[in-house]
């Protein structure tokens, strides 16, 4: 195996491409272009064509699908206690944030400026803490994944297999809804914030807090997911302060796959649904051998049609 096909399969991609999203949405105007061009090279050469999102068998689900709406949900309400939760190495950056004294002269520690300082520090640290709060009730997430036959994503997310596994074109989320999909990354570490700037610390919170967004455990790794992030003010009146979230416009699904469990009546539902729409539908059937669902063809269109 080559270093390119190694590299490959180890996924290190997905971090890369993760570094130049962000320096797409919060860097220099002329950093922006360059990174974007970068992101569109790793969805044309790496990322999977298709991404899926897998729904319980409800009318308001089925709903929002055949509306072309996705609801952008915020963290706060995630199942993962640890999604988008940022630490902070309080002696860390009280050390750092030491070292920006003029001529890195520094204080003594114990004297009355050591403790105005740490006082300061303190106080600026709970504000920062709210901030990341606060920003995890009033930013909307939708989430994805690279798999249609995952049992642990059939089992947990549409609603033990009676639900649906809606496929989207990555490339064309991008071009006809602007929205940038950016790949989870799993790490045994949890986003930290070391390091206090007040010259850059705007910068630093959100670039911190997209890391803390496309971070997840390892244990999460099955659901090789995908995220697609919308702040509050871009969900501008569509944003729901009880529900902390937000409905919005969603291209047109590429293909949707019905669970092996799927209920008479929701299934007809779906059926006719994609029949109107020219939508090509399939049902997942449990493997007679294995542990495993294979996808047989309900409705399927060819392109011209």
């Amino acid at each position: 195996m080559d270093s390119q096909e190694k590299g490959y399969k180890q996924e290190a991609w997905k971090s890369e491409l993760r570094s130049k999203m962000i320096t797409a949405l919060i860097g220099a105007p002329s950093e922006k272009i360059q990174a974007y061009n970068e992101v569109g090279y790793y969805y044309q050469c790496y990322a999977s064509s298709s991404l899926y999102k897998y729904y319980s068998d409800t009318e308001l689900c089925l709903n929002s699908i055949q509306n072309n709406q996705m609801w952008y949900s915020a963290p706060c309400n995630f199942n993962d206690v640890f999604d988008c939760d940022i630490s902070i190495d309080d002696k860390k950056v009280f050390n750092e944030a030491l070292k920006l004294f003029p001529d890195k002269r520094g204080i003594r520690p114990g004297s009355n400026a050591w403790k105005n300082f740490r006082l300061t520090m303190n106080q600026q640290l709970r504000v920062l803490r709210a901030t990341f709060e606060e920003l995890r009730k009033t930013t909307g997430v939708s989430c994805f994944s690279e798999l249609n036959d995952s049992l642990l994503m059939w089992a947990h997310y549409a609603n033990n297999h009676r639900g649906i596994c809606v496929e989207y074109d990555l490339i064309e989320i991008n071009r006809v809804m602007q929205f940038t999909a950016i790949p989870v990354i799993y790490s045994d570490e949890r986003p930290c914030f070391r390091f206090f700037d007040p010259k850059s610390i705007e910068k630093d919170i959100h670039r911190l807090f997209i890391h803390s967004l496309t971070s997840k455990s390892p244990e999460w790794s099955y659901e090789k997911e995908w995220r697609i992030v919308r702040d509050q003010g871009a969900c501008g009146d569509n944003w729901n302060i009880d529900k902390k979230g937000a409905l919005l416009k969603m291209i047109q699904p590429s293909s949707i796959t019905l669970g092996c469990a799927a209920q008479t009546e929701f299934e007809q539902k779906v059926k006719n649904y994609c029949s109107s729409r020219k939508i090509n539908l399939y049902k997942m059937e449990k493997d007679p051998i294995q542990y495993r669902l294979n996808k047989k063809v309900v409705l399927e269109f060819d392109e011209e049609s």
